[in-house]
């Protein structure tokens, strides 16, 4: 049976998986060919072209091998349409990590680990010139690998060039947290269930939060301020779209999210609905103030109203009494001034008096 080597496996309509495990460019004594090649790989791409996924998956398990079959790998990916996820499983070091920088998105294991380190040849039968020669072509070689490394570094260049050459040019062992840190991953493979919600999945989804956006250490108490925990939540919920995206955006500690034009113009859909939603919100709460100021001028002018009637009623009163208690016949003062007849004056009177002034 003939074994194959970058195997393709379609895992949906529109993603495929490669994997690349073992010694890149390495002889199989099995098959007499050589595994995990340039031509391998395109000879691959154009299998996946016919499947016309958009999404590539690239598990990579692989101590390395030969320098050009890894820049083979790593610029046919780097040039292929699709959008090229790669994952380090296990060991990923040498030649294997110059084709793990392809990955628009870069996974790796939390068990995983990484090395770098210069370029290595063997030079028999050399004389003086053959190893000055050489010796050209190992820095021209170290240069290319050094900038592949720095296309994706996130720390200084003076950390990568102190890890690339350490132990004498060997390198040494890093963890998937190191590697994430230099930016050789741009995440840390989770393996529980996506679908299942974990109070510790919020967890890395808030600290994730409060690393893109400070604001969100500053979470309003529904209780004691429903009206900005509100908007809290609305802004909150835009910054979860924001972060649902990380598929497709990468984040860089230096430069922010990286966004293609297609996802900038997401975003700024996504802002403009908020803002309209804002606008909307604004023009809600102006008319309910309007109503509530209607409310204040009708409330004090029924108020005023009230104070009023209240004090034509008293004076009614008054009259009234002096009415009614004033004597039947009071002689007149020289036979003209004469008391006139108690008058009895009626409650609908009084009112129709002060209807005159309301």
């Amino acid at each position: 049976m003939t074994r194959q080597f970058l195997n393709i496996t379609q895992l949906s309509a529109n993603k495929a998986r490669i994997e690349i495990d073992g010694t890149i460019g390495g002889f199989d004594w099995d098959t007499w060919k050589r595994k995990n090649t340039g031509a391998g790989i395109r000879k691959q791409l154009k299998e996946i072209d016919n499947l016309k996924v958009d999404e590539i998956e690239v598990l990579i398990t692989s101590l390395g091998g030969y320098v050009d079959e890894a820049l083979q790998i790593h610029d046919a990916l780097k040039s292929h349409p699709a959008k090229v996820t790669t994952i380090v499983q296990g060991f990923c070091a040498s030649a294997a990590t110059v084709i793990a920088c392809a990955g628009d998105r870069r996974i790796i294991s939390p068990n995983a680990l990484y090395l770098i380190h210069k370029c290595m040849s063997d030079v028999w039968d050399a004389n003086e010139n053959d190893l000055e020669a050489e010796l050209d072509d190992q820095r021209t070689i170290n240069g290319t690998i050094f900038n592949i490394y720095k296309g994706v570094l996130k720390k200084d260049e003076a950390d990568l060039r102190a890890l690339f050459e350490a132990n004498d040019g060997d390198g040494k062992w890093i963890t998937a947290e190191d590697a994430l840190a230099f930016g050789f991953a741009t995440e840390i493979q989770e393996f529980e269930n996506e679908n299942k919600k974990t109070a510790s999945g919020m967890a890395r989804f808030l600290n994730r939060a409060r690393v893109l956006f400070p604001v969100v250490n500053n979470i309003p108490n529904y209780n004691q301020n429903p009206t900005d925990m509100k908007k809290f939540l609305m802004s909150f919920a835009m910054l979860g779209a924001l972060l649902c995206m990380k598929e497709d955006a990468e984040y860089d500690e230096k430069e922010g999210l990286k966004l293609t034009p297609s996802q900038l113009q997401a975003v700024e859909d996504v802002l403009k609905a908020y803002d309209d939603l804002k606008t909307k919100a604004s023009k809600t709460e102006s008319d309910l103030q309007g109503a509530k100021d209607a409310l204040a001028t009708a409330e004090k002018s029924v108020a005023d109203k009230d104070a009023l009637i209240a004090t034509l009623t008293a004076e009614r009163d008054s009259y009234k009494a002096k009415y009614e208690n004033a004597p039947a016949n009071v002689p007149g003062v020289n036979g003209k001034d004469v008391n006139p007849e108690p008058v009895d004056v009626t409650d609908n009177q009084v009112y129709a008096e002060l209807e005159k002034f309301l």
